[in-house]
C-alpha cells in the first residue's frame, strides 16, 4: 500500500468515525460507492480527484486533510513530494503545505501544460481560493466567464461555485494555489 492511499484512508475513516457516520451513511451523501469507500479507507484504492472532492465537500474538510500526516513537533521545511500529488490529464496539484485546523488554510503547487483543463471542483460554503500565477497564463472558468491572469498575478474567488482552470496556451502555467477554509 503506497504512503498517500495509506494517509488519504486513515484519515478519511478517522473523521467519518469522529462524524459517527457509517460507510452507508457516508456513501448516500458524497455519491460514493460503498465498497470504493471502504477501499480507500483500507488504503488499497487509489481515489480520483473527483472522487476526493466529493468526500471532502461532503465531510466539510478540505482536500489536504485527507494527505496529512501525523503532525511533528519540529521546525518543517515544506517540499513538494512528486510521488504524493493529486491531478489529472496534463495537470498535477503537489500539496506544499497541509491544512491544520488553527491555521484555516493549505498551499498547493500547481503545473498545467499546454492546452489542458481540470476537472471541474466545487467546495463548501465559505471556503475562498487564491491562485498565484507563477509562470505562463491560467484562466478560471466559472459561471460561463472567464478570468485570466498571468504570471505575477492573483486569481481570487470564492470556491463554494463550479469552477475549473484551463490554461489556454502553448506554453507550461504553474501556480501556487492558495485554499482558505472559514471557522
Amino acid at each position: 500500500m503506497n504512503s498517500i492511499n495509506k494517509n488519504i484512508g486513515e484519515n478519511l475513516k478517522k473523521i467519518r468515525k469522529a462524524r459517527n457516520l457509517t460507510i452507508d451513511e457516508l456513501s448516500m451523501n458524497a455519491n460514493v460507492s460503498k465498497s470504493m469507500i471502504s477501499e480507500i479507507e483500507r488504503g488499497i484504492r487509489n481515489p480520483s480527484v473527483t472522487i476526493i472532492w466529493n468526500l471532502a465537500n461532503t465531510l466539510k474538510v478540505p482536500l489536504n486533510f485527507f494527505l496529512k500526516e501525523e503532525p511533528q513537533d519540529e521546525p518543517i521545511v515544506y517540499r513538494m513530494k512528486a510521488t504524493e500529488q493529486l491531478g489529472g490529464d496534463g495537470y498535477s496539484f503537489h500539496s506544499l503545505i497541509d491544512f491544520e485546523a488553527d491555521k484555516k488554510f493549505e498551499i498547493y503547487f500547481c503545473e498545467y501544460a499546454a492546452g489542458t483543463v481540470t476537472d471541474k471542483s466545487t467546495h463548501f460554503e465559505g471556503v475562498e481560493e487564491y491562485a498565484l500565477i507563477t509562470q505562463g497564463t491560467l484562466t478560471l472558468c466559472m459561471n460561463t466567464r472567464k478570468y485570466t491572469a498571468v504570471e505575477g498575478e492573483v486569481i481570487h474567488f470564492r470556491a463554494s461555485q463550479e469552477h475549473c482552470y484551463a490554461n489556454e496556451t502553448d506554453g507550461v502555467a504553474k501556480a501556487y494555489i492558495l485554499m482558505f477554509y472559514p471557522e
